[in-house]
């Protein structure tokens, strides 16, 4: 018990906040839990790294109009529905130090609330496309490239929500967008080009050497220490490094054969320890059900309603844009991420974060049997849709969709 009160004593010190007496608190004092939030951040380093070598760029030719048009779609109606129930949320329930000095503006956490329901979990829809043999097929890649710009547009959407609420001024906040877009291009125009050697070696040797390893790995962690003191997150800065690899199936299949296990067993599962210890679903009371339901109405709705507005307009036919739509509904892990970050910056309260952690339970579970439906509607054409692809064996009845 001396041990418990004195780790408390030290973890008040630390955060400047009381610290309520509790067997979480006892078992995980504040000094492990920032060991795991050191190595929680790794494990989103390499589990962004290898979403983002999954990004296939020859099957994005052509289809330019329907992965803005999904984009956009997916992103900007979210944002407006977050500035929508926004006003409906913002008190002491569900906006962070309500009350006091730090207490964050109206915009600042209508803008969170919008980036929270923009997120889309690029990594489960890029597998379960795969699993479907649809992934080479209009719809699939159009699905896949959009979430994957999404998962960027979220963090600049987060990071501006967090400069808004620090009362940055516009002058720091347009400096801070500005040199992510220089950094984004650097890493597309100069840092990608330079690393063609390193892929035409690989191929030559047909495999990925400890020296090509250590290359990537220094790549990888530089790009997401540049995006953080940038100010975006580590993660669009670990996505970024995968997706800019030459040789991209054979360093995708080397790269996964040496840091998906370490990285889905190991690492990630202590993010999500982590992402628990900062969640309490006991201080969910009955008084929190109606904001928390309209979070989630206005999550659903704006994803899945995006996806097929978007997707008619970019020119896939209705049964494709409800396959997309049901796809870009999902959150995953992802909106872990984006509610903890909001969490930490002081924008939302705990609870709104029990409530992001909700949505992603929800939504997740939600996909796999919309999923099934909204393929069963497709022409009989689409359901090849892999333009000679082989069909990925079909899971066990009744077995639940992988999700990541």
């Amino acid at each position: 018990m001396l041990h418990c009160d004195t780790s408390r004593a030290f973890a008040e010190a630390a955060t400047g906040t009381p610290v309520a007496p509790s067997i979480t608190s006892c078992l995980f004092p504040y000094q492990a839990r920032v060991n795991l939030n050191v190595l929680g951040q790794v494990a989103l380093i390499m589990f962004m790294f290898l979403v983002g070598i999954e990004v296939n760029y020859s099957r994005l030719k052509g289809r330019a109009k329907a992965i803005g048009s999904v984009t956009v779609a997916v992103v900007a109606l979210p944002i407006a529905l977050g500035f929508l129930i926004g006003p409906v949320l913002y008190n002491a329930k569900f906006v962070g130090f309500f009350g006091t000095d730090t207490q964050p503006s109206r915009v600042a956490f209508a803008l969170m609330v919008g980036a929270m329901l923009s997120v889309t979990a690029f990594p489960v829809m890029a597998h379960i496309l795969q699993e479907k043999a649809l992934s080479t097929s209009r719809m699939g890649s159009v699905g896949i490239a959009s979430a994957a710009t999404v998962s960027v547009l979220m963090f600049l959407a987060i990071t501006l929500a967090a400069s808004v609420a620090s009362h940055d001024s516009g002058g720091d906040i347009a400096t801070r967008f500005i040199a992510a877009a220089a950094y984004v291009a650097v890493m597309a125009l100069v840092v990608r080009p330079l690393l063609r050697p390193l892929g035409r070696a690989a191929e030559e040797k047909a495999t990925v050497t400890p020296p090509m390893f250590g290359v990537i790995f220094v790549l990888v962690f530089a790009s997401a220490f540049v995006a953080d003191r940038i100010g975006i997150n580590v993660i669009p800065g670990a996505f970024l490094a995968g997706a800019v690899l030459p040789a991209r199936e054979l360093i995708n299949r080397e790269m996964r054969l040496k840091l998906r296990d370490i990285t889905l067993v190991v690492l990630l599962p202590i993010f999500l320890a982590y992402s628990g210890l900062n969640t309490d679903f006991s201080k969910l009371g009955i008084s929190f059900a109606a904001g928390i339901a309209l979070f989630l109405a206005a999550g659903i709705a704006g994803k899945w309603v995006g996806g097929l507005v978007g997707g008619r307009v970019g020119g896939l036919t209705w049964q494709e844009s409800n396959v997309v739509g049901v796809l870009m509904n999902c959150r995953g892990l992802l909106v872990l991420v984006a509610a903890l970050i909001a969490l930490q910056s002081g924008v939302i309260s705990p609870q709104m974060q029990a409530g992001a952690v909700l949505m992603a339970l929800i939504t997740t579970m939600m996909t796999g049997p919309l999923f099934d439906r909204a393929v069963s509607k497709l022409p009989a054409d689409d359901h090849a849709a892999a333009e000679g692809a082989v069909p990925a064996p079909a899971p066990p009845s009744g077995a639940p969709t992988p999700a990541r």
